[in-house]
């Protein structure tokens, strides 16, 4: 996350926009999941998010700016990264009973 910070080297208003657009896309694009992500509620996703990808998503919302009318973009994006995770860590299937 530093390095994204240092690499931009943001000014204060561009830095909460861009936080406040990755807020909010994440929201978004949690309202938006596929069926395998239905369970996870909205904390549970974005702790997901956070944990697996929050300096990838904060580089990209400072990239385009912050700006609101890009939300879809960054939403796209958070899709791509949450369909990148579930490709490696499957959703468990429930066991039948061996009775």
């Amino acid at each position: 996350m530093f390095l994204v910070l240092l690499t931009r080297a943001p000014d204060e208003a561009t830095l909460r926009a861009a936080v406040h657009l990755a807020e909010n896309a994440a929201v978004a694009a949690w309202a938006l999941r596929p069926d395998g992500l239905a369970p996870l509620t909205v904390e549970q996703y974005r702790q997901l998010l956070d944990y697996a990808a929050a300096p990838q998503i904060l580089d990209m919302a400072l990239y385009i700016g912050g700006d609101r009318k890009q939300i879809r973009t960054l939403m796209d994006f958070i899709t791509g990264v949450m369909a990148d995770i579930q490709a490696r860590y499957p959703t468990p299937r429930p066991r039948a009973d061996q009775s």
